[in-house]
């Protein structure tokens, strides 16, 4: 119950920051890449080959971060005032605060 003697419904408030970061990988022998969330204890094996595959490198965005897109070509705009490079799915500039209109899916 809650203090006003209503049940408690157990709203969670969902955080819009991304907390995972994302890694290529690369399989030694073949040179075959993906691009998974990595864990300490995690082996990551390539499903075509079999082979055992390495972190290589971090992917952009670094977690934490507002935006969960990789920054490729197709996932990014410009912003309005500062014209620096964000995420499609970040609604304020990082650089400058300036709020974004909504990403309309056309270019």
């Amino acid at each position: 119950m809650s203090p006003s003697g209503g049940a408690d419904r157990g709203y969670l408030s969902a955080s819009m920051a991304n907390p995972a970061q994302t890694y290529r990988l690369r399989a030694a022998a073949s040179g075959r890449e993906a691009l998974a969330e990595v864990h300490a204890d995690g082996v990551y094996v390539d499903r075509e080959t079999g082979e055992e595959m390495q972190p290589v490198t971090k992917t952009l965005p670094l977690a934490p971060s507002a935006s969960s897109l990789l920054r490729i070509p197709e996932n990014l705009r410009a912003c309005a005032r500062c014209d620096q490079l964000i995420g499609m799915d970040v609604s304020d500039c990082p650089y400058c605060g300036l709020r974004q209109e909504p990403a309309t899916g056309t270019r």
